[in-house]
């Protein structure tokens, strides 16, 4: 089982709520269709959440979506870099 927490789209939730960070080390054992199927599902959860759009008085409900938008991009642009070396022989 190459992805933590079962599956790429729970992996991809667990990059979402935090519990894993996105570092090479933790990439390192995803093979290039293993990561191109994380970003996908990364990806399919920030369009998901982009079009939550929550009471614009709820000021913790938007700080809360925000930061999960930011944990998902950040988890998306190291996801995306790691592949692209991945994929250039330089990993």
């Amino acid at each position: 089982m190459p992805y933590m927490g079962g599956s790429a789209y729970a992996m991809a939730n667990s990059l979402m709520d935090g519990y894993i960070l996105p570092s090479p080390v933790n990439l390192k054992r995803l093979t290039v269709e293993e990561l191109r199927e994380l970003c996908f599902e990364v990806e399919k959860l920030l369009r998901d959440l982009r079009g939550q759009v929550p009471d614009q008085a709820d000021q913790q409900a938007l700080m809360k979506r925000n930061q999960k938008l930011m944990k998902l991009q950040s988890a998306q642009n190291a996801i995306s870099s790691y592949l692209q070396l991945k994929i250039r022989g330089r990993v």
